[in-house]
């Protein structure tokens, strides 16, 4: 049995959209541990549900994550050395953020 394409717009009943939210967010959540563990990537994942409630993973401290992210994405004009390291260091780094609209 195959399954259609999942239409990429927003669930109109909410149960169903309340049931995807969970099964998505566990899934994703699993994804990023399965990262983390085989690949020894710094992961770091934040989920917020429509009604604020946070869910989130952290391979090791999410704070530590946050400050590393902060401290990457302000070197924007790295010289060529830093580009070369951070090429040997897996890192990876999910903000997910799901709103209700």
């Amino acid at each position: 049995m195959v399954r259609g394409k999942t239409q990429m717009k927003r669930i109109e009943n909410a149960t169903s959209r309340q049931v995807t939210l969970s099964k998505r967010r566990n899934g994703l959540l699993k994804k990023a541990y399965e990262l983390s563990v085989l690949c020894d990537a710094e992961v770091g994942l934040i989920v917020f549900s429509p009604s604020g409630k946070l869910y989130e993973f952290a391979s090791s401290s999410m704070q530590k994550l946050l400050e590393r992210y902060e401290t990457c994405s302000k070197e924007c004009g790295r010289s060529e050395t830093n580009k070369k390291q951070d090429t040997q260091v897996f890192s990876l780094f999910y903000i997910c953020k799901i709103f209700h609209e």
